[in-house]
């Protein structure tokens, strides 16, 4: 069983948060939350005050990881694995806490040079329904967390015996590709719940740490609509309209603000917790999400 229970938030570092807020909002339907700056725009999909934090700066890339634990003895194993495996860490103080809307934290860079934040008692506000920024049917979040990130790595293999060892992802399957958009690509998929990947690594010659973030709708037509939006704002589809392989995901993606990409899926995959079987794929893709 994993320890790490969900991906619960993550921050990203960005040059242009105006077109950033008609992103996230006027596109994928996000809610701009309580809180937002001019430098600092934090976006609400559930019940949790913000999901994806989007701060002021020049980096156009990834720059933190917050996943979730249950409680605080498995956050108090994670820190026990960490100290034994001789990876730095440190227990964030009261302000930080604060400032992510969580009970307890500790603080690390994974074996890929990413810094991850590992927190339990995340605050809930069931009294501030979710209110879409366009008409919307919701997103997938709950058990299942904020969605998954695919992520840029130099060594694939390490990034994972970290995530198995320290925090308890469960491999769900790889992909061996000879045409990811033209290139060959190796691609390792982890789950810590029910959803089929939380996490994928993979190495990619772009130069940024992430290489999607997925959000799952609860409505196939909103992928249809957000689609709609992406043109009528202005964005750049970069995949067209496709099926997963592994995750069953009917999905697109299309180009943010800082030239990272962003999927819009529907009905993607739950896995059975005595499912264990590794699986290979050699595509991506049963059909479509040609790279555009």
């Amino acid at each position: 069983m994993s320890l790490v229970k969900r991906l619960a938030y993550v921050e990203i570092e960005a040059s242009d948060l105006e077109r950033w807020t008609v992103f996230g909002r006027d596109v994928f339907g996000c809610e701009l939350a309580e809180g937002s700056t001019a430098d600092c725009l934090k976006l609400r999909i559930d019940a949790r005050p913000w999901r994806i934090l989007v701060s002021r700066g020049e980096r156009d890339d990834l720059k933190v990881i917050g996943l979730e634990v249950a409680d605080r003895a498995s956050l108090q194993t994670v820190c026990a694995r960490l100290e034994g495996a001789g990876h730095p860490f440190r227990i964030a103080t009261a302000e930080e806490c604060a400032a992510r809307n969580v009970y307890e934290m500790c603080l690390l860079t994974d074996p890929s040079g990413i810094e991850v934040e590992v927190s339990y008692g995340a605050l809930q506000q069931p009294q501030r329904p979710f209110c879409a920024g366009v008409g919307h049917g919701g997103f997938i979040t709950g058990d299942q967390g904020l969605g998954h990130l695919m992520l840029v790595v130099d060594d694939p293999r390490r990034v994972q015996q970290f995530y198995s060892d320290i925090m308890g992802f469960v491999t769900s399957d790889y992909v061996s590709t000879k045409n990811y958009g033209g290139l060959a690509g190796d691609f390792i998929f982890m789950r810590c719940n029910p959803r089929h990947h939380t996490l994928a690594f993979g190495r990619l010659p772009i130069p940024r740490r992430l290489g999607h973030l997925m959000l799952q709708v609860n409505r196939i037509d909103d992928v249809g609509l957000t689609l709609d939006r992406v043109h009528a704002q202005g964005f750049r589809q970069t995949r067209s309209i496709g099926r997963h392989v592994n995750d069953n995901m009917f999905s697109f993606y299309v180009e943010s603000p800082s030239k990272l990409q962003f999927e819009c899926g529907w009905g993607g995959l739950e896995v059975a917790p005595d499912d264990t079987d590794i699986k290979l794929f050699d595509v991506t893709s049963v059909w479509g999400h040609k790279h555009l």
